[in-house]
């Protein structure tokens, strides 16, 4: 990102937070604003994207975090205007949403922030960003979610609550849009165990954390423990099916011994995978 695109957009930020203007319009449009800015007149607009949207994130949360303001807020709504800057000059991909999500994490624990809180709102954030255009509630909340536990395996956060609060914010998100919830926890959990096996991480404790985060989060919200129990361990058994081998076998007993332990009732396709 340009120094002076750089420089507007902390400075605009800090103003929106520091002001009287809600923190949630103000963010949305300061960031959406200066994406536009920062990519209109380049000739390969898909190109810079990518380099934009980090050097955005970064900045509004190393931002917030300067002034001690409320990083779950800023983080939210600045992906929305990351998503929506993005959407009226270029395209917007999931590879825009993976990689907003991970700088948006990244940058929350390089400067000690909450990285639980933050992964749950960035999640709600590309849900809501991408309500209005072609990219769907499921994929954003999967790719959102492969960009966060990327996120922890590089600065060696607590991957396990990652994906908890993953889940709970793609619950969260698909709450006030038209994307069908069961689908968005088994894709997002099945994003989770993909990308987490791809890093070499654990992939049967992902599983299983986001079969549990699917369940505190029904009970937090009022919906049936069960669908979100089975939605999310049917999401783990299909990536087990992908990753294979002893990974695979891994996961498998991970999510019946979690399902086992919890005594949710689970939906017939998860029970023929035992």
């Amino acid at each position: 990102m340009d120094k002076n695109i750089g420089e507007a957009i902390k400075g605009g930020i800090t103003g929106v937070m520091k002001g009287t203007r809600e923190i949630a319009v103000g963010i949305v449009d300061v960031v959406s604003g200066t994406v536009v800015k920062a990519l209109e007149g380049v000739k390969d607009v898909q190109g810079a994207v990518g380099s934009v949207v980090v050097g955005a994130i970064s900045l509004v949360i190393k931002a917030a975090g300067a002034i001690g303001a409320d990083l779950t807020t800023a983080t939210r709504n600045s992906i929305v205007g990351v998503i929506k800057g993005v959407h009226e000059v270029g395209t917007v991909t999931t590879d825009v949403i993976r990689d907003t999500v991970h700088e948006a994490v990244k940058a929350t624990a390089e400067i000690g922030g909450d990285v639980g809180s933050v992964t749950k709102s960035a999640i709600v954030g590309a849900i809501r960003g991408t309500r209005d255009i072609a990219i769907s509630s499921e994929d954003a909340a999967a790719e959102a979610a492969r960009g966060a536990i990327r996120a922890v395996s590089e600065v060696g956060a607590d991957a396990g609550l990652a994906a908890k609060n993953a889940v709970k914010g793609a619950i969260g998100g698909v709450a006030d849009t038209s994307g069908r919830l069961i689908t968005v926890i088994k894709d997002t959990s099945r994003g989770l165990v993909l990308e987490t096996s791809r890093l070499g991480g654990d992939a049967a404790s992902i599983a299983t954390n986001a079969v549990v985060g699917a369940i505190e989060a029904a009970k937090e919200v009022g919906i049936s423990a069960e669908e979100t129990a089975s939605a999310a361990a049917m999401g783990a058994i299909e990536a087990a099916r992908e990753v294979g081998g002893e990974t695979g076998a891994a996961i498998r007993k991970a999510v019946t011994g979690t399902i086992a332990g919890i005594k949710v009732v689970v939906k017939e396709p998860f029970k023929r995978e035992k």
